[in-house]
Parts: structure tokens; C-alpha cells; sequence
């Protein structure tokens, strides 16, 4: 995934497309992951963010997917926090 995307577009579970900000990505070597951490475009008020692992499917194209097992989830919000960290 490029680093430099500042919106990304989504399908949504009606098909729809959503447009979301971009507000970090960011790897993590001991599971030999790649996340990245985006909010709705349109509601610039809300605090909701969502964390999607990047991943390929057989052909190679780059996905996006929630994530979904518990610990893996614990181990990004704690390199989520550190990088914003950094940030300030």
C-alpha cells in the first residue's frame, strides 16, 4: 500500500463506495503485518476509526480487511498508540 495516500475508498456491505481519511498506516515486524487506521470522510466530527489489515489475495491485489482475532488486534492498538505518540 502506498504510504503517501492521504483518502482511500471502500465498498461498503450495501456495495456503495465510502470515501475515508487516511489517518496513519504503519507496519509491524513481529507479526509481519501492515494496518493502516482510517475515519469516515464525510463526518469530520466523528471519532470513529476503523484498523484494517493489508493483505493480498492468490492474484496478488492488495486488500483491505478488518481484523478480526483478538490478540492480533491488542498488538496493533499498542503500536497504533506509539506511533501517535511519536507524532505529537
Amino acid at each position: 500500500m502506498q504510504k503517501d495516500v492521504e483518502y482511500i475508498e471502500l465498498l461498503d456491505e450495501q456495495g456503495e463506495q465510502i470515501k475515508f481519511k487516511v489517518i496513519t498506516y504503519f507496519q509491524i515486524d513481529e507479526i509481519n503485518g501492515e494496518y493502516v487506521v482510517v475515519t469516515p470522510a464525510e463526518n469530520n466530527d466523528s471519532d470513529e476509526a476503523f484498523v484494517l489489515k493489508v493483505t493480498t489475495d492468490e492474484d496478488e491485489n492488495e486488500m483491505l480487511i478488518p481484523i478480526e482475532d483478538e490478540k492480533e488486534f491488542d498488538l496493533v492498538e499498542e503500536a497504533y498508540n506509539l506511533v501517535m505518540a511519536e507524532q505529537e
